[in-house]
């Protein structure tokens, strides 16, 4: 029995390797492609770095609009608006989309919507309280509270390539975000938030390289939750008897090596 534990706890060991390697190239990758682009030019000081010498730096508010989320009706938690059919997202759907808003926890009904505010697929959502600066983009129509803003591009700029460079802000806006009794930021503290501005075909580019890094690591962080719960499963199946050794050699050919 603790052979095969062994050798499925080796397995998930393996996989957090492949997970943390993952993050370490996503962010390496990031930090130089929004320093040096794709082209190879010779590059430029500006307020926000070296960049290529192509680029422009421009204010967010000149290439997007930023509008608050709404919900006017207090106290928030009144059953009478909620239970519908109309997604609702939250600052927690947000933190922990990973950049892309799949999934919410809350929905409105139509009494709801009437004291909020539908905002479409594509929107990048931004939270601007408690948690600073998480980002994601809305994969279906939703609804959201003033805890979040919704972000706009124009058509010279690319959503999915803004969202990489808002994400990597987050430590900035943090740091300036105004010290009350809770951080909060707000839409004139984003409108004049300097943005790189490449041509928008290298937008695009850069976007979709940084979009297949995270479904690499969307796929493997997939392969290490599985795992873990193979080793739980398999844990409780061996210790109350359910399960013998016998016959779990074929285990050997469908868990990773050290080598993976």
């Amino acid at each position: 029995m603790a052979a095969v534990l062994a050798k499925i706890q080796t397995a998930v060991e393996v996989q957090e390797k492949i997970v943390a390697t993952l993050k370490e190239l996503k962010a390496a990758t990031m930090a130089k492609l929004f320093r040096e682009g794709l082209r190879g030019e010779p590059l430029k000081q500006t307020e926000i770095g070296e960049i290529p010498a192509s680029w422009e730096v421009v204010r967010l508010g000149e290439v997007a609009s930023i509008e608050r989320g709404k919900f006017a009706h207090r106290p928030r938690n009144d059953p009478r608006f909620y239970g519908g059919a109309i997604p609702f997202i939250q600052t927690g759907d947000v933190a922990r989309c990973n950049g892309r808003i799949r999934t919410y926890t809350q929905t409105l009904n139509e009494d709801g919507l009437a004291i909020s505010r539908l905002f479409p697929k594509g929107t990048i959502v931004l939270t601007i309280a408690a948690n600073i600066a998480d980002t994601g983009i809305l994969e279906f129509d939703s609804a959201f509270p003033d805890s979040l803003v919704g972000i706009t591009p124009d058509e010279t700029m690319d959503p999915v390539f803004l969202e990489y460079y808002l994400r990597t802000q987050k430590a900035e806006m943090n740091r300036l975000a105004p010290k009350g009794t809770q951080k909060n930021i707000n839409i004139e503290f984003l409108k004049p938030w300097p943005t790189p501005h490449p041509l928008i075909d290298e937008q695009r580019k850069i976007a979709q390289s940084l979009r297949r890094l995270d479904d690499r690591l969307q796929a493997a962080s997939v392969q290490r939750e599985t795992l873990k719960s193979l080793f739980s499963s398999m844990l409780h199946l061996l210790m109350t008897g359910q399960v013998r050794v016998t016959g779990l050699t074929a285990l050997d050919g469908q868990l990773p090596s050290r080598r993976t």
